[in-house]
């Protein structure tokens, strides 16, 4: 079962692999969140996810923290929270939580002086997306084996976390009838991934009720170094997912949380 799994061997280069164990209560559902970053050492994926879930009303059942490379997430931690401090002194800003993406984030051409920055963070995002994906994909194997039993299953994630989210739910769609509504709910906030309705359409057959696409409109670090790194107006962490189903997609939300939260680095403070 989850709470006894460990990966036993580096599998699909994975370092670090394994469910541990929020809180317990009588009840089907399990839920499973997803961290996106870590502060530092002492911090874990546990962590994260104990404050925001122990005490969250609920139907019952299960709550997990997915611990996932938890250095690299380390790693990411540490640029994340330089790239901020060091945006603030080159422009001027006096708040970073309330740091506001200008027009010219929205544009590819964005001015040299705000690229330059994003050379700190570069590798580490480059890895941490990449391991991202394969986490993504160990998740979907182990759902479909059915790890978590014949019960309902919500994800939830922020950042990278959500990233490995719909890397999962991609996998479960390919897999066929095995796949197929093997998740009940996922919730996906500020998402480092393209807004292709074709792609969040494929990734919602793996839903049986909800695949939520949370977004900023202001979030800094995807208006700088997603759309700088991977090329691409289109990111679902910045903007709605508009879906290519005739006549809509049932299971596809979409939720501005622009007003609530300040930023990318906003979302793991708002989780409790």
């Amino acid at each position: 079962g989850m709470v006894g799994y460990r990966m036993v061997r580096r599998t699909a280069e994975l370092e670090d692999f394994a469910f541990d164990l929020i809180d317990s209560s009588e009840g089907l559902p399990v839920t499973i969140g997803v961290a996106g970053w870590l502060l530092d050492d002492a911090d874990s994926c546990w962590g994260v996810w104990d404050a925001a879930m122990r005490d969250l009303p609920n139907d019952g059942g299960d709550a997990f923290a997915l611990r996932w490379e938890s250095q690299e997430l380390r790693r990411m931690g540490k640029v994340l929270s330089d790239y901020v401090r060091e945006y603030a002194r080159s422009f001027g800003v006096t708040a970073v939580g309330t740091a506001v993406v200008g027009t010219a984030f929205g544009l590819l051409n964005i001015p040299r002086t705000i690229l330059g920055l994003t050379a700190m963070i570069d590798n580490t995002w480059a890895l941490c997306q990449l391991r991202s994906d394969r986490a993504g994909a160990h998740l979907a194997s182990l759902l479909a084996d059915r790890i978590q039993g014949n019960r309902p299953v919500t994800l939830v994630g922020f950042g990278m976390g959500a990233r490995v989210i719909l890397q999962c739910l991609t996998v479960l769609a390919d897999m066929g009838d095995r796949g197929l509504g093997v998740v009940e709910t996922a919730v996906c906030l500020g998402t480092p991934i393209q807004a292709s309705g074709k792609a969040w359409d494929k990734a919602s057959l793996a839903c049986s009720h909800r695949l939520v696409n949370g977004f900023c409109a202001s979030d800094l670090i995807l208006g700088v170094v997603f759309r700088a790194k991977n090329l691409s107006y289109s990111v679902a962490g910045l903007r709605a997912v508009e879906s290519e189903m005739p006549g809509g997609n049932p299971v596809l939300e979409n939720h501005d949380l622009t007003p609530f939260v300040n930023g990318h680095w906003d979302y793991r403070e708002k989780l409790p």
